[in-house]
């Protein structure tokens, strides 16, 4: 038990030091400035990083317990997060190996209050175990919520696309319109993709990597169908506006289908909770009445 403490504390010890080198504010500073060098030089080229030995430490024991497949998709998960310019990938795992340095000894503090030392490795386990998996699910959980917000401000985003290339801007003034006029999650990836296209690179290569980033059915079909418009020499303002009309029906049949859902998930919580309070108010007083008779 005693050493079990001990690694624990140095645990938890190691983890405040990664949560120092990371949140402090020269840290985020630091952070900022790497975004903005890769931005200006490229994200292949390869940048000077200070890192605590114990952030390096957590990052190689996280790289062994995370499977390539999983270290392949994670900064496609960053990015439709919306974290890929503030969280790296080694932060990340890292970020996992301290939630887990934590969980665990939060598993030993609960364990050591009883008396059996299996139990006691079994929350620790347990307690790790979940708070080393709880950072992917909040990530999950925030791509999600981004995801969403995305969809909701889309109809309205490609009608001020429209508007503004019918009076006569291309879609790069169109773009640019649209990010000096609205706020959220979606004005972010179009701003990425205006800064994209204001260093030279194609308006069909920025909306391509904006699509995939995001990984939405919804935002993948609105790109090609925008660059097929594109291609093919079409109205853009037409094309916009169909785009909007068409995410319109599909947002509507997305609330159409939730509100046909929702009686049968009304169904549960009113057989455990409602009904067996509304049996004992009618039946109550009956059965007190037949046990004067009885």
């Amino acid at each position: 038990m005693g050493l079990l403490l001990v690694v624990a504390a140095a645990s938890f010890a190691g983890s405040l030091v990664f949560f120092a080198d990371t949140v402090s504010p020269s840290a985020r500073r630091r952070t900022r400035a790497v975004a903005v060098s890769r931005r200006f030089l490229g994200s292949g080229l390869p940048l000077p990083r200070r890192r605590s030995a114990a952030r390096a430490a957590a990052e190689e024991l996280g790289g062994r317990f995370a499977s390539e497949k999983f270290r392949n998709a994670l900064p496609q998960r960053l990015a439709a997060a919306g974290l890929a310019g503030r969280v790296s990938v080694e932060a990340f795992i890292a970020l996992r190996v301290g939630f887990a340095a934590v969980g665990a000894l939060a598993g030993l503090c609960l364990g050591s209050l009883g008396s059996s030392s299996s139990r006691t490795l079994l929350m620790i386990v347990a307690f790790a175990a979940l708070a080393f998996f709880a950072p992917a699910f909040l990530l999950e959980r925030r791509a999600s919520k981004r995801r969403s917000a995305i969809h909701d401000a889309l109809p309205s985003a490609l009608d001020l696309l429209a508007v503004t290339v019918e009076a006569g801007l291309g879609l790069f003034g169109a773009i640019e319109r649209l990010v000096q006029n609205t706020e959220g999650p979606l004005a972010d990836e179009f701003a990425l993709v205006l800064t994209e296209l204001r260093v030279g690179d194609s308006s069909e290569r920025a909306l391509r990597r904006m699509a995939k980033r995001l990984q939405s059915p919804e935002m993948t079909s609105f790109v090609r169908a925008l660059i097929q418009g594109e291609q093919l020499g079409l109205s853009l303002g037409q094309t916009l506006r169909n785009l909007a009309d068409d995410s319109r029906r599909r947002r509507r049949a997305a609330a159409e289908e939730l509100a046909a859902k929702a009686p049968v998930k009304m169904l549960v919580p009113t057989a455990i909770f409602i009904f067996p309070a509304l049996f004992v108010v009618i039946l109550g007083p009956a059965v007190l009445e037949l046990k004067q008779y009885l």
